[in-house]
């Protein structure tokens, strides 16, 4: 009886344990929690951009019929930097392979980054005819920037860690000039002697860092550099003090950027 008895428990047991296994087998492993990125985004962006702006004075306005003892008006080369606050909208498409995503992007944004200061002076002038009205100014701006750039990067859990390069256009303006506002006989003063105001590509690059917050919802912080080269202005005249000539300047833009970005994704 006690042996008939144990062989039931022991049956019993063995049933139970291999139903558990069976059933353990059976069951699909749980599916992991991977974040979709392929589709169509499209959002707002808030940013800082730091505007770079470098003036060469080439040959000299201001030194004219003075020769190559004197100095030109400005020093040869001066700067500027502006940071200002701006805002635009992105749109985009990402392609998801494995764990590796690219993409495609365009953006536009306001900067408004603009500066307008006295440039330093190493003008001498052994006549003295340089009046109290004297004056120099320049003024350099950065006032909207478009992008259009590829991303690629890999994701890790809900984080897209990427990296961006493509073109930029930018509206820029510079200008700068000087003259005699009070002595008689001057073309007087102008700040726009030499002026560009124009569109200007360059090359920009970056990266930064994407979460996705809800099945929807992007947010995004990334830092991001352009370069604008080099545009040229002159100006064929004749100094209020010196001898007629062209006279050129060269002035040299780009930017630092950084952003923060929410998009709504499809």
């Amino acid at each position: 009886m006690s042996t008939t008895r144990s062989q039931w428990l022991l049956a019993t047991v063995s049933t139970v344990a291999l139903t558990g296994v069976t059933e353990a087998q059976a069951a699909p492993p749980p599916a992991p929690s991977v974040t979709n990125w392929t589709g169509w985004y499209a959002g707002l962006n808030l940013s800082a951009t730091r505007h770079y702006a470098s003036t060469q004075d080439v040959n000299g306005w201001g030194q004219g019929a003075l020769g190559p003892g004197y100095a030109p008006y400005v020093t040869p080369f001066f700067d500027s930097k502006k940071t200002n606050i701006g805002f635009g909208g992105q749109v985009g498409y990402n392609w998801q392979f494995s764990n590796f995503v690219t993409g495609l992007e365009a953006d536009l944004s306001y900067v408004g980054a603009k500066t307008t200061f006295t440039p330093p002076s190493n003008f001498i002038d052994p006549s003295g005819n340089c009046g109290p009205g004297c004056t120099v100014s320049a003024t350099n701006e950065l006032t909207w920037l478009a992008t259009f750039r590829g991303r690629a990067g890999i994701v890790v859990d809900k984080a897209l860690l990427y990296g961006t390069a493509g073109l930029a256009l930018g509206g820029i303006k510079n200008r700068w000039g000087y003259g005699d506002t009070t002595l008689p006989g001057t073309k007087g003063f102008s700040d726009s002697y030499f002026n560009i105001n124009e569109v200007r590509a360059g090359f920009i690059y970056g990266g930064g860092v994407e979460f996705a917050a809800t099945q929807h919802w992007l947010v995004r912080i990334e830092a991001m550099h352009v370069n604008f080269g080099t545009s040229s202005s002159s100006f064929t005249g004749q100094p209020d003090w010196g001898a007629l000539g062209t006279f050129t300047t060269n002035f040299k833009n780009s930017a630092t950027i950084g952003r923060a970005a929410l998009s709504w994704r499809w």
